[in-house]
């Protein structure tokens, strides 16, 4: 289904779904470096004490993932960041001309973008994969992250951290409509 790339990255979240789906890819042999990204975001200030990249590292390596094949970015805060941020890539000389993404499932339009912007030279050769399980949290959890992710990929192109995507009257109407029903976007 995906081929052979030079490095997983799992983008920092709340949901370790994300670690345990790059765990499972590099155990599949699909890489040979799994990097994990993220500070504390929307989700995880206040909530937890410790970097997601780091929260993920531990997932990873119950799961039997070597540790000398994970590299670990602790800052970045934003999906921007989570992207941006590829200096441990080049300071281990690690390429990374196929790379395969992971994320939540609702994310990864807008991770997509993400990258093509800030690794514009990578976009033809990437494979974005989601977490196949949908349910993350309660409903209300979910329609207020997925708010949130549309207005930044609205907002973000303007920012420079992302591509510009069309989004049509219909889903700019349901998310009025959400907003107007009392949805506070995450």
């Amino acid at each position: 289904m995906f081929s052979q790339s030079d490095v997983i990255i799992g983008l920092g979240c709340h949901d370790v779904r994300v670690a345990e789906r790059s765990a499972d890819l590099f155990l599949e042999g699909l890489a040979p470096w799994l990097r994990f990204t993220g500070y504390l975001g929307n989700q995880t200030a206040g909530v937890w004490t410790r970097p997601e990249a780091d929260v993920f590292l531990h997932v990873a390596l119950r799961m039997g993932v070597p540790r000398g094949n994970i590299l670990l970015e602790t800052e970045a805060t934003n999906t921007g960041e989570n992207i941006r941020f590829r200096r441990l890539l080049k300071e281990n000389t690690i390429p990374a001309h196929r790379v395969i993404l992971v994320q939540q499932p609702f994310m990864e339009r807008r991770v997509f973008a993400t990258f093509l912007r800030q690794w514009h030279d990578q976009g033809e050769h990437t494979e974005s994969l989601p977490r196949p399980h949908p349910a993350v949290a309660t409903a209300t959890d979910l329609i207020t992250y997925m708010l949130g992710v549309l207005g930044r990929i609205r907002d973000h192109p303007q920012k420079g951290f992302q591509l510009e995507q069309e989004i049509t009257p219909r889903t700019l109407s349901a998310y009025q409509w959400l907003l107007h029903a009392g949805y506070i976007p995450k």
